[in-house]
């Protein structure tokens, strides 16, 4: 099970490598461009792979930690509670994370492909994945109280936000003509936070072990979030001036732009 484990590790590791560098090709190529929608559908791929390995990942980290992790000599009974507790409570912020990234994917991808019918977005599952992203926010939270951990706090919110929001997106149907685009963009953005996130709190401490041993690394976990939330907030009022839309409700025609041609 240990060398199971550590394939889907690497697996993890290599395709959320890609992905992170090819999101910058749809990040900067032009909208709606063959580049744009070309590189935007490798680096959903990618984070496919990341995210049907990481929730595999955590599963068996939960469920078996004492199979999957080598341990090099025996555990007294404190040594093995703190142990297992660690690992679950690391499991559940690795779901955590992915369920994030899939909602956030699923929204964004979807949103383009309903642009005509946004009605249809609204189906038991997307509605279900929403609800348990928004759930999942809260028990981080708990979590995060209960072990003192700040870092686990600090991203609690992100659950209630995104779940939230794209519950709310979903239950009150179209705000403005362009609403699609907008939520596009958003939500693929995020996408990055996230896997840009689970980077820097997975592969940091192996990459900066000095650091992630400091009060410093804190910093780290939220640092995508609080870069990339600013520039998701900039990138929809750029757009939102650009479309002469105010981001109210708006019953202007939508641009000719096609993201899915």
């Amino acid at each position: 099970m240990a060398n199971l484990f550590q394939w889907l590790r690497w697996v993890h590791i290599a395709a959320g490598s890609i992905a992170l560098l090819l999101f910058w090709i749809p990040a900067i190529a032009r909208k709606g461009g063959s580049t744009h929608i070309r590189a935007g559908w490798f680096y959903v791929a990618c984070m496919s792979v990341v995210v049907v390995t990481a929730f595999a990942m955590s599963g068996l980290a939960f469920t078996i930690p004492l199979a999957v992790r080598r341990i090099a000599r025996p555990l007294s009974a404190a040594e093995l509670a703190d142990f297992l507790r660690g690992q679950r409570v690391a499991a559940t912020f690795l779901a955590y994370l992915a369920g994030v990234t899939l909602a956030l994917g699923w929204q964004g991808i979807w949103t383009v492909e309903t642009k005509r019918e946004p009605k249809a977005m609204r189906t038991a599952f997307s509605l279900a994945l929403n609800a348990a992203v928004l759930l999942c926010g809260l028990t981080v939270f708990v979590l995060g109280f209960k072990y003192r951990s700040g870092p686990l706090i600090a991203l609690s919110p992100l659950g209630p936000l995104i779940g939230g929001g794209n519950l709310r997106y979903l239950l009150r149907g179209p705000q403005s003509g362009m609403h699609w685009w907008y939520k596009h963009l958003s939500s693929m953005i995020g996408t990055g936070i996230a896997g840009y996130t689970a980077f820097l709190v997975f592969g940091g401490a192996r990459l900066f072990p000095s650091v992630a041993r400091s009060q410093l690394y804190t910093i780290f976990w939220v640092l995508p979030t609080l870069i990339g939330v600013p520039v998701i907030f900039m990138t929809v009022a750029y757009y939102q001036r650009k479309f002469h839309e105010s981001g109210r409700a708006s019953d202007v025609s939508s641009p000719q732009v096609q993201l899915d041609s």
